[in-house]
């Protein structure tokens, strides 16, 4: 943090209210972080991290009209109610995950830890996949271990950025160049042959793959919907789905349609036989 970096400053009034005009920010969305200086510190300061945290992100734009309310918790902002942005709530809902991680005493071992570290890294890609916004969805990547996990699965990026890939953004734009792109070994055993035995090897690739997929289709389910076809597969109902998962009937019934269409399916009686 930088005194250049400052778009603007305010005073809290004595009720502990204060406001920014948004009018002059750009069209597009873009992430901005609000936070609080003691008096007498300098303006830019900035803490990370535990309960002393005193920066919130969020997302706005020039016509945003975003109301902040803060209620009384052990951190400056461990407690905010955002209205009228609901990404920017998304993000609220990120940093509550992240931080309870952070703030938590954990007793045992290091190796719980890392236990917990890693139930929370999978709940960010989950979050990020099931999100309706791309920023709040990067940002639940950016909040976990994504650098690491993109070499053990990839897949899982480059489907996420294949959902977003119509979507205009200078952040995903940055995020494209950190995912490898995936190439196909055997391309590079067949260098040099002739375009024939290419051609006959590619086939034979292309309908390995086909019968690959056609025999494990469960890996076209994105996180949440491996959720649900575990549930399905248990012979839980859409209600129970709802309430273990937090989401909507409307949302399970979509989510359940897309798990039948993937996989081929009609009923629920065919799920329980695969």
């Amino acid at each position: 943090m930088s005194n250049r970096m400052i778009i603007d400053q305010t005073k809290l009034k004595e009720n502990g209210s204060f406001s920014f005009p948004t009018d002059y920010l750009p069209k597009e969305n873009y992430f901005y972080r609000i936070h609080l200086s003691k008096k007498g510190d300098p303006p830019a300061s900035l803490i990370i991290g535990g309960k002393d945290e005193n920066h919130i992100f969020f997302i706005a734009n020039s016509e945003s009209d975003i109301f902040l309310n803060c209620k009384r918790s052990e951190s400056l902002f461990g407690n905010v109610d955002i209205k009228k942005s609901p990404q920017s709530q998304q993000l609220n809902e990120v940093d509550k995950m992240v931080l309870f991680v952070d703030t938590a005493n954990f007793s045992g071992s290091p190796l719980k830890r890392e236990f917990v570290e890693n139930a929370l890294d999978e709940k960010l890609r989950q979050f990020a996949d099931t999100s309706s916004y791309p920023l709040a969805a990067l940002y639940a990547i950016y909040k976990s271990n994504f650098e690491s996990d993109i070499k053990t699965n990839p897949d899982f990026y480059i489907r996420f950025l294949k959902k977003w890939e119509n979507t205009k953004s200078s952040y995903l734009d940055e995020f494209r160049k950190k995912i490898p792109v995936k190439k196909d070994r055997n391309f590079a055993f067949l260098y040099g042959f002739s375009g024939i035995l290419l051609g006959i090897f590619l086939m034979f690739a292309f309908e390995k793959r086909r019968i690959a997929k056609s025999l494990n289709p469960i890996h076209e389910l994105t996180v949440q919907e491996r959720n649900i076809y575990t549930m399905l597969q248990k012979g839980s109902s859409n209600k129970e789905i709802s309430d273990e998962l937090n989401i909507s009937l409307s949302t399970v019934k979509s989510h359940v349609n897309s798990i039948f269409s993937k996989l081929k399916v009609k009923s629920r009686r065919e799920i329980l036989n695969i």
